[in-house]
């Protein structure tokens, strides 16, 4: 018998943990070239999307939240906030922004808001499951004009998008949190001044942005030595190669998803709401040291993939837009897809994963990124 062996579970994860980095190690030796290109690449995406259309709408937020401005705009948006999410008004701000900043805003503004207290642990976590999506400027110029050609697409993303995060803050709530005039909460943070708000908005905008790009370049260099190694020619179809890609970065996997023909509308709508495990690492660093992060959050991200890539093919029904661009089936997929009884049922099963998500609360345990596993 082996003694040095770990007998324990967590030193057989130590164990597993130490053979994937070896491994890890032995494919940027194998294939550096293909390491270096993703990274590249990375950069690229960085510099030409990321920073540019995140950074101001990242000051902004914190801005409005440290200067006392989203709580002053959220007393006047208390009702239809409560209405509509059973959240309180300040969180109208950030909901807000999340749709127009881009994916790691809307987290930003939660983590925020619940670390100057004015929001609830519950509060928080719900308000994260669907304030996390891509700004126009991703959506419409880079995927739609860049990827595609078509602002139109772009739009129809975008719409879709907007309406399935909608559909799940609106579903999520219990009707006690409805509750038009609640209890006042006690223990908020008292506004800072403008200058010093501005100050720690610009900081705390480029932690974010840096974190946010270390995460593209790492899993852009993972997809590219995936590739280098053949994994995409192991999974047969041009479907499953482009399911990886929207699986973990989400511009690597637009790109691979509007070439793939009959099914790039709904690919690229499950992409574009699913965000990527590129972005929910994005999201876990924003909230470290918070207790917003849960299971439910990864389940939540599911179910707004599945239903951004459904209503995409239904709104692409009423939009004038040439799909040859997808291939020559496009039109009869979406018409399969768009049809009653098939969107009916997907949307019935939707409905269904999303109860067992918003009524599972009591496994709702905090998974905390800010220690060590």
């Amino acid at each position: 018998m082996v003694r040095w062996l770990p007998a324990s579970r967590g030193g057989k994860r130590r164990l597993w943990l130490l053979v994937l980095i070896f491994a890890a190690g032995a494919a940027l030796l194998q294939w550096p070239q293909a390491s270096a290109g993703g990274v590249s690449r990375g950069l690229s995406v960085c510099g030409n999307v990321l920073i540019p259309s995140l950074f101001p709408f990242l000051v902004l937020s914190g801005f409005l939240i440290r200067c006392g401005v989203a709580a002053a705009v959220g007393r006047r948006l208390e009702r239809p906030t409560r209405l509509l999410f059973g959240l309180p008004g300040c969180c109208a701000a950030g909901i807000l922004l999340a749709f127009v900043g881009g994916y790691p805003t809307g987290a930003a503004a939660a983590a925020q808001l619940r670390r100057r207290g004015e929001i609830t642990a519950e509060e928080g976590r719900r308000m994260l499951r669907f304030c996390v999506a891509g700004g126009p400027g991703f959506v419409i110029s880079a995927v739609g004009v860049g990827m595609t050609g078509y602002a139109e697409l772009g739009a129809v993303l975008f719409a879709a998008q907007v309406l399935s995060a909608l559909l799940i803050g609106m579903t999520g709530a219990p009707p006690a949190a409805r509750k038009v005039s609640p209890p006042a909460k006690k223990g908020g943070a008292v506004p800072l001044s403008p200058a010093v708000a501005l100050v720690e908005s610009v900081t705390a905008a480029c932690e974010t942005l840096l974190s946010a790009c270390g995460f593209v370049l790492l899993f852009s260099a993972l997809l590219s030595v995936l590739d280098a190694a053949g994994v995409s020619a192991l999974l047969h179809g041009r479907v499953q190669a482009a399911l990886l890609p929207c699986l973990l970065e989400v511009s690597c996997g637009c790109v691979a998803a509007a070439a793939v023909g009959a099914a790039a509308p709904f690919l690229l709508g499950f992409a574009v709401c699913f965000g990527g495990l590129s972005v929910h690492c994005q999201i876990a660093s924003v909230v470290r040291g918070t207790d917003l992060m849960t299971p439910a959050f990864f389940l939540s991200r599911l179910a707004h993939g599945v239903l951004g890539g459904l209503l995409t093919l239904l709104l692409l029904r009423f939009v004038p837009l040439p799909l040859m661009v997808f291939g020559n089936h496009t039109a009869p997929l979406t018409q399969a897809f768009s049809g009653s009884a098939v969107l009916s049922a997907a949307l019935m099963l939707l409905c269904g994963v999303w109860i067992l998500v918003i009524g599972n609360r009591k496994s709702d345990r905090v998974l905390d990124f800010s220690h060590r596993v």
